[in-house]
């Protein structure tokens, strides 16, 4: 635990000063506005969508494993094993559309991948010892982080979202947080980019990303159950 939390503390302040520098060079960035809006759109709707995603992760497993020995298979863990990480890149991938030149995401993945890919290996190795041949089959029907496309046609939307779950964990909180902080990067960014900014315009494109990503959601997950 402790190495994990010195790990993500480096790459935290490997972050902050990135961003530093990034803003030491403007014209890394797109120097049109439209553009910008654009990005910032596409940056809430991903962070948005990881939000959820892990808010429906971990409700499920809160409801289907309570003392935290079982292994869930149900739900959003028949599209992935580890949907906390596929939330977490989602997110991630938002927050860089959003504050860092659209580039850059190719340079997250990868950052992501050296990651995380070591303790995902750590955690299979150890749940494969705890649950056997169960497991080893479970891994060989279903993707380690990212969905196979087969398998999100074959499954509904609404037997994988459950919304009084969702709302069961505290990861609900991050639906006002994480914009939140969204607001006050993208508002340091334009600073230094374009050297103005327009509080309530991004307020209103982050507003009106979260209700088009809302309604469409609820929507599809509705239809789905008909």
């Amino acid at each position: 635990m402790k190495t994990r939390i010195k790990i993500d503390s480096a790459l935290l302040s490997f972050a902050i000063i990135l961003t530093g520098l990034l803003y030491q060079f403007p014209q890394v960035y797109s120097s049109s506005r439209a553009l910008d809006n654009i990005w910032d759109f596409t940056g809430m709707i991903f962070i948005l969508k990881g939000t959820m995603i892990r808010m429906v992760a971990r409700g499920h497993k809160k409801s289907n494993s309570k003392d935290g020995k079982e292994l869930v298979m149900s739900g959003i863990y028949r599209l992935t094993r580890n949907p906390m990480y596929l939330g977490s890149f989602y997110m991630g991938t938002g927050f860089v559309l959003i504050v860092w030149p659209w580039w850059s995401v190719f340079f997250f993945a990868a950052l992501f991948y050296m990651r995380f890919r070591r303790q995902v290996l750590i955690e299979e190795a150890f749940l494969k010892q705890e649950f056997g041949r169960q497991y080893e089959e479970y891994c060989s029907k279903v993707a380690r982080v990212f969905p196979h496309l087969r398998q999100l046609g074959q499954i509904k939307l609404g037997e994988i979202v459950n919304f009084e779950e969702a709302f069961s964990t505290k990861e609900k909180y991050g639906l006002l947080g994480w914009p939140v902080l969204a607001i006050f990067l993208e508002t340091l960014q334009e600073n230094v980019v374009f050297h103005s900014t327009s509080i309530e315009w991004t307020v209103t494109i982050f507003a009106v990303a979260a209700l088009l990503y809302a309604g469409i959601l609820f929507i599809r997950v509705e239809r789905s159950k008909a």
